[in-house]
């Protein structure tokens, strides 16, 4: 693997980061972002992500590379990526406290209100683009739902979708980022290396719209076509990441 030599910085947890799988920390130096694998390969899953995604037209995400890290005399793995905030950016403000914020309650119970995941995915999108005045946010949900269901990213929760707000209050589409619970990267809980794939397969499921990948997805691209996903990586661009 291709390493960086930087990144060898003291840790200091901040419990508010983690993910919904509670065990991965993060923060951030110098304008870079680290985090600390917990539950397993996290930082290899979003280094091979986010560089198979050079291989795309998905065009706005977030680029991981390795990065070793020292906590209490001792080196553990994982990965940095540089702050994508902008000099004019104010916060990363997640759909989830979007919604707390305009509509008083969380996203992942005001969806339950629909059984369809179209109807689910439609009625966040319009609140979105609603709340931000950001336009075809459909589109930017669709990217999103590509990738995780192609690497099985089973951590697309409400507090991971985003939006950035700007200083002046307005709002602008935040890039692509966090796909560590992808490829099974769990390896401590739901998927301990000894677990064959096929089991693996019949045990993860997705978020936060269905349970089922392409039930998701499929349901996205029936209600936004204006952007095609497409990809043109091979196993020997795997090979020269890893």
């Amino acid at each position: 693997m291709k390493v960086s030599t930087e990144g060898r910085y003291r840790m200091r947890t901040q419990a508010d980061r983690t993910s919904s799988k509670g065990n991965q920390n993060k923060w951030h130096r110098n304008g870079i972002w680290y985090k600390a694998d917990g539950l397993g390969y996290e930082a290899l899953a979003e280094i091979l992500v986010s560089g198979l995604l050079q291989k795309t037209n998905i065009g706005y995400f977030v680029k991981y590379e390795y990065a070793r890290i020292e906590r209490d005399g001792m080196v553990f793995h994982g990965c940095r990526s540089a702050d994508f905030m902008r000099p004019d950016d104010d916060k990363l403000v997640s759909v989830e406290r979007l919604f707390q914020t305009f509509e008083g309650e969380s996203a992942a119970k005001a969806i339950l209100k629909y059984e369809e995941t179209e109807d689910r995915i439609r009625y966040v999108v319009e609140k979105v683009e609603q709340f931000t005045g950001i336009r075809q946010f459909g589109d930017c949900l669709r990217k999103i739902l590509t990738i995780d269901a192609l690497f099985l990213n089973e951590d697309r929760h409400f507090h991971n979708l985003a939006v950035i707000r700007r200083q002046d209050g307005t709002y602008r589409e935040c890039p692509v980022f966090d796909q560590g619970a992808a490829l099974f990267s769990d390896v401590k809980g739901d998927y301990p290396l000894d677990l064959n794939l096929e089991a693996c397969y019949k045990k993860i499921q997705a978020k936060p719209f269905a349970a089922d990948f392409d039930r998701q997805l499929d349901a996205c691209e029936a209600l936004y076509r204006n952007i095609r996903v497409r990809m043109w990586f091979t196993m020997k661009d795997v090979e020269q990441i890893l």
